[in-house]
């Protein structure tokens, strides 16, 4: 990222493009835009003869698809013809062959070899003119594992995220030219909600789940959860933990939306009632935990043994089935075990088509935020979508507000997904960048290896080291361009235990032993980590090909830490004299990240505060020297030692002479003058002198 790195929030870039009849068209999310709907890519009989795809368009009026055209990995197949509004068009690769299976004829035959969709991978892009990308679809590529074999990949709604959320496995062969697209688009019925739990005037207390039930003849395309106006919740459900808020009403609001944009509602109010405070804190237990999707049951039985206050678990991509039901069975399971304690809340990654996907919270404090990131953006301001979403959860720890970034990069090795993974590890560095001067613990599976695993604690494999040096060696000459500007990171585990390897995957196959997965903090946190351990329990060799990393942070000491340290002492202080009356300053800027101003002093004296690295003396005598030091001062007051002192002079005053006049007439003064030419530099100054 270097020094002209900006800060960037990561965004998910949806493409808006305008429709007419004969010009560019395009998209928005709700749907007004020519789609691609279905694609059969993998046949039981020949693919050159079998296959096809179909297209949408839920406009008002019909295009002229001249000028358009699409492509995949094989190359472009220009499209010719008229999709009527509202209507479908089937494109196939032959129309003898796509007669054969459906009884009859494709809008356009001829797309092979043009097109050669690809059992094994393969993007069909849908463009108007020389370059305006329509719509997309991917298929078996990274971000898009949806796969199909003797059946069609089918749009789910006419909602367009260019996402793999956006489609299913048809089940059969398909139907092509036909769909239930064109009546969402007809479909002016708002979704029956309703909030199943708690009910309308109840009193609760303590981590009450909230659950809504949404019904729409169309689906629901998303949920909102609302608490006193307050966003909670895009999912069906909702833990919220009341000891957060104040006795008294409280209002709860559910919204579900249909693809059609149709918006049905629910409103309820409930009285809170809590006795209880949060848990007391002095050192809590943070620990994260690839769970190999579930593979092994005795995963369960480590997170009981581990007994932590907040669970990072990677690999839980079938935890959002079916309204989040295994998230809800295992915090019921953990919270029925842990009797005496605070009970777990949960969130989950939405949306993931494969178990090997998604990352999920478990906390005894609750949970402020929940964000699924899908996109990072990269230093070249490009989006950049990742193999499996990040997951960023705010939680208030006894007052102090705490992002945790949950994270699963690519996996296997080899050079594409070396790259993958740096591009994944470069575009969350710039989130977390975004976020601020916050508490960060970036903590799961990093599949790459710690630069300073080296000599005997040298892992085995070669997934590479990039995004671990991006974070921890901002000096690297290769990967130190994306470390952070706003962060500085510690590898917890290896701070703590400098000489133990520490390996978190490969006890199952020791071939690969390595260390994987990591717990990495932000300087604000990085005095109050205590005892990191891996892989310790008794269940550990059975529950998951991965160990689980722990360590306890101690909230007490962070809570009542009083900084006391001194900013380190200001370094390249340059003095400029530009004026008979005036000198001005320039310093490098210190590195402390809580630097709130800097001291200049005059001879001995301070004379002034500045925000910045620079400072304009004024008012000064001509021909005099004067000597310059600076400070830095600390948010907490705390000031360093001063710079080492600088000297400079200003200018002259200018000398005019005089000239004699008398009734002769008017003598000319011949003088000589002396032009000085200064050239300066950082460390000396030399003078040349001509003389006219």
């Amino acid at each position: 990222m270097g020094s002209l790195k900006l800060r960037k929030v990561s965004l998910i870039l949806i493409l808006i493009f305008f429709v007419q009849m004969t010009q560019t068209i395009i998209s928005s999310p709700t749907g007004d835009n020519i789609i691609i709907t279905e694609v059969l890519y993998d046949t039981s009989g020949t693919d050159s003869v079998e296959e096809w795809f179909e297209l949408f368009n839920p406009t008002d009026s019909p295009v002229d698809l001249s000028g358009w055209r699409v492509e995949d990995n094989s190359g472009p197949f220009s499209l010719s013809g008229i999709i009527p509004a509202k209507g479908y068009y089937v494109v196939a690769s032959d129309i003898s062959g796509f007669n054969a299976m459906y009884g009859y004829n494709p809008d356009l035959g001829g797309m092979y070899p043009d097109l050669a969709l690809g059992n094994g991978g393969d993007e069909l892009t849908l463009f108007y003119g020389a370059s305006t990308e329509v719509d997309f679809v991917s298929w078996e590529e990274p971000g898009w594992e949806i796969s199909a074999s003797y059946e069609t990949i089918r749009r789910k709604g006419i909602i367009d995220t260019d996402t793999v959320f956006d489609w299913e496995i048809s089940g059969s062969l398909g139907d092509p030219g036909d769909g239930i697209y064109d009546e969402v688009l007809t479909d002016v019925t708002n979704p029956s909600v309703n909030i199943i739990s708690p009910v309308d005037g109840a009193n609760i207390s303590g981590v009450v789940q909230i659950s809504v039930n949404g019904t729409d003849e169309n689906g629901i395309a998303s949920y909102e959860i609302y608490v006193d106006a307050v966003l909670r919740s895009t999912a069906s459900s909702y833990f919220w933990d009341t000891r957060t808020v104040n006795n008294g009403s409280h209002t709860i609001l559910a919204r579900c939306i249909d693809p059609a944009n149709n918006i049905g509602e629910d409103n309820i109010t409930v009285l809170v009632e809590n006795n209880d405070t949060l848990p007391s804190t002095g050192q809590i237990k943070i620990m994260t935990y690839n769970i190999e999707f579930g593979a092994d049951p005795s995963w369960r039985d480590v997170v009981k043994e581990e007994n932590a206050d907040i669970i990072i678990l990677v690999e839980t991509g079938d935890f959002d089935d079916n309204s989040d039901e295994l998230l809800n069975q295992y915090l019921d399971e953990f919270n029925a075990y842990f009797v005496n304690e605070t009970p777990y809340i949960g969130y989950t990654a939405q949306g993931i088509s494969y178990a090997q996907g998604g990352e999920t919270i478990m906390s005894r404090f609750p949970v402020l935020e929940s964000l699924q990131i899908p996109v990072v953006t990269l230093d070249d301001d490009s989006a950049y979508d990742v193999t499996h979403d990040f997951m960023s959860w705010k939680v208030n720890i006894s007052s102090t507000e705490m992002y945790l970034i949950g994270t699963h990069l690519k996996a296997m090795s080899d050079s594409t997904n070396e790259y993958r993974r740096e591009r994944e590890q470069e575009g969350i560095i710039n989130y977390m960048d975004s976020l601020g001067e916050v508490p960060i613990l970036y903590v799961g599976d990093l599949n790459s290896f710690s630069p300073f695993d080296t000599g005997v604690l040298a892992p085995e494999g070669n997934l590479g080291y990039g995004p671990l040096t991006m974070l921890l060696k901002p000096s690297d000459p290769t990967y130190g361009q994306y470390s952070s500007q706003d962060h500085i990171f510690t590898d917890v585990f290896r701070i703590l235990n400098p000489s133990i390897p520490g390996y978190t995957y490969g006890h199952q196959d020791l071939i690969h032993e390595s260390r994987i997965d990591f717990i990495i903090a932000n300087n604000y946190l990085a005095d109050f980590l205590v005892n990191s351990t891996t892989g310790d329990t008794p269940s550990a060799d059975t529950g998951a090909d991965h160990y689980s990393v722990d360590f306890f942070l101690d909230v007490l000491a962070m809570q009542n830490y009083v900084d006391v340290t001194d900013p380190i002492k200001v370094q390249g202080v340059i003095a400029d004299a530009v004026s008979s009356t005036q000198i001005n300053l320039l310093w490098n800027s210190n590195p402390e990240r809580d630097i709130d101003h800097y001291n200049v002093y005059r001879d001995g004296f301070k004379i002034a505060e500045s925000s910045g690295n620079v400072y304009s003396d004024t008012g000064l005598s001509s021909g005099t020297w004067y000597s310059y030091e600076v400070s830095a001062v600390d948010s907490t007051g705390n000031e360093g030692i001063k710079s080492t002192s600088v000297l400079e002079k200003t200018h002259d005053e200018p000398i005019i002479p005089e000239i004699p006049l008398n009734f002769a007439g008017i003598f000319i003064l011949l003088t000589s003058v002396v032009i000085v030419f200064r050239i300066r530099n950082k460390k000396n100054r030399t003078e040349a002198k001509s003389r006219f």
